[in-house]
């Protein structure tokens, strides 16, 4: 299933973060899965990815800590748009594009680089 947090994040250029599911939960065979990693700039809600691999059915009610966030400070300068994603600004639960025009290129330039003559 999926949910979005309540809260809307914004990290700054020198943090980034990682989701972690809670313990108390992942006992009860909750998962909480996602991109783990939060970018620094990003700017948005987060989509979590929910799994119970229990044997009991679990209830989750709006507001409940299932996840926590760990942050670590960045001292390199991130490149390109500024650690942004395609997901940075998100409020919704639908997916952005699968893959972005410059992962593409940067794949098709890899490609002509390694074709043996």
């Amino acid at each position: 299933m999926l949910a979005a947090s309540l809260e809307y994040l914004r990290l700054p250029s020198d943090l980034m973060a990682y989701v972690i599911g809670r313990s108390t939960w992942g006992r009860l065979g909750l998962i909480v899965a996602t991109a783990i990693g939060i970018q620094p700039g990003f700017a948005g809600t987060l989509t979590l990815e929910l799994r119970n691999l229990g044997e009991t059915p679990l209830a989750l009610w709006p507001g409940q800590a299932i996840a926590q966030l760990f942050f670590h400070e960045v001292k390199t300068k991130p490149r390109g748009k500024g650690g942004l994603s395609q997901y940075s600004g998100a409020v919704d639960l639908l997916p952005r594009n699968m893959s972005s025009e410059i992962t593409h290129d940067k794949i098709v330039k890899l490609e002509r680089e390694n074709k043996t003559p």
